[in-house]
Formats: C-alpha cells, sequence, structure tokens
C-alpha cells in the first residue's frame, strides 16, 4: 500500500474516480491496472483547527493501515473526511470506512466474505 502526495493525482482520482458516500468519509476511486494500490486522504480546513484535522486524519490513516491486506491491488483511493467526522468516535469511523470502501468495490472478494456479518451499514 503507497500513498497519494502529488497534488495532480488527487485532481486525477477524483476527475476520473467513482465517488462512494458514507456518514463520515466520501471515498473516490479510480482503477490504475498497477500492482499495488495507493491511497491519498483529504481533510478540509472546514473541519477545524490543525489539531481536529490531524486527529481525524490520523485515525483514517490507521485504519486504512489495519485494513491495508483487504485492498485490491491496482486502484488509487482518496479518503476524503466529512465535517460529521470530527464527532465520531474510532469506532464509528472504522465501520463507516469499512462499509464505504466495500460499497466502492475496492475490497477483495475474500475479504469481504471473511469480514461480513451480515449487517449492511446506513
Amino acid at each position: 500500500m503507497e500513498r497519494l502526495k502529488n497534488p495532480r493525482e488527487f485532481s486525477f482520482v477524483y476527475s476520473k474516480g467513482t465517488p462512494s458516500f458514507g456518514r463520515y468519509v466520501v471515498v473516490s476511486v479510480v482503477p490504475t491496472g498497477k500492482d499495488v494500490s495507493r491511497v491519498g486522504f483529504a481533510v478540509s480546513k472546514k473541519l477545524g483547527t490543525a489539531v481536529t484535522r490531524n486527529k481525524v486524519r490520523r485515525r483514517l490513516r490507521a485504519i486504512v493501515q489495519e485494513l491495508r491486506n483487504q485492498f485490491s491491488p491496482g486502484y488509487d483511493v482518496v479518503v476524503g473526511a466529512k465535517r460529521s467526522a470530527v464527532g465520531a468516535s474510532f469506532a464509528e469511523l472504522h465501520e463507516d470506512l469499512r462499509c464505504t470502501l466495500r460499497k466502492s468495490r475496492v475490497w477483495r472478494k475474500e475479504a469481504a466474505d471473511l469480514t461480513g456479518s451480515g449487517e449492511e451499514h446506513a
């Protein structure tokens, strides 16, 4: 799992990618055909101070790091935080991001079968 860093890469994912919306996050995905998936994080200044934004970004990064083995290779992914993410607990962010990634088709097939509890997130 690599990171998206260049603003042009983010712009490409936003313009060509398919967004999936969760309660706390928006996940934009574009297939690349490469051997590895890359992830970038977008946390707007509208969320609050630098301390607040960094807290949300660290939480999202930790969740993606935990779920990295369940990503299918060959995608560029941008995880954007919504304003509601500021008040969400780590567990709520984790569940929302996991469900949103499943909706975006980045999830490996066998990973979806193993982690699926039968409940879908609204």
